[in-house]
């Protein structure tokens, strides 16, 4: 893994400080932060919103427990929640026995029922077409593409994430794009 490392911001470093120490605003703001990227990965992950809340919950439960051993070793905290909702997500993988993606069709609600979302890279999944060929990729190509466009993160980031490297992670999301892109057309 290459040795490219992005230290949180200095005031995400204060508000981490801070909620380590139990101030209750710092929590909050960290997870106002953070909330809807992590939501958004859920969303596109497991194609239901009712689960993605849930594990979005859980992913900040986990927060709260791992705060106070959380030590800043170069990984944006963001990147450091990210690896916790894969853990989330792989643990409700093997609870539904459904370790490969989803194969059902997103319905009518497939559109993120959040009131408020501001404009991001999300706007880039709000067509059906795409979030119903996301299904054809695999997890990885998947995984990669909503880490980017959904959670916002650069290759370096996400090869953080899912401990890979940046130019693994270039050419995973290549290969993702164009099989995307034959698949919507």
């Amino acid at each position: 893994m290459e040795n490219n490392t992005i230290p949180p911001q200095p005031d995400e470093k204060a508000l981490i400080a801070q909620a380590q120490q139990g101030n209750k605003q710092a929590l909050s703001t960290l997870y106002q932060d953070h909330v809807q990227t992590i939501y958004r990965f859920m969303f596109y992950r497991t194609g239901d919103t009712m689960i993605a809340e849930d594990l979005t919950a859980e992913v900040f439960a986990d927060m709260l427990t791992a705060l106070p051993r959380y030590k800043e070793r170069g990984l944006p905290f963001q990147a450091w929640l990210f690896r916790i909702a894969r853990a989330r997500l792989s643990d409700y993988w093997r609870k539904t026995k459904r370790r490969e993606k989803y194969h059902h069709e997103i319905g009518n609600d497939g559109d993120l029922p959040q009131p408020g979302m501001t404009h991001t890279p999300i706007d880039f999944f709000e067509h059906r077409a795409l979030q119903r060929a996301l299904q054809y990729l695999t997890q990885a190509e998947t995984e990669v593409i909503v880490l980017r466009f959904a959670g916002g993160l650069n290759h370096r980031e996400i090869a953080q994430v899912i401990h890979s490297n940046a130019n693994a992670v270039k050419s995973k999301m290549r290969r993702a794009l164009r099989k995307l892109r034959r698949i919507l057309q």
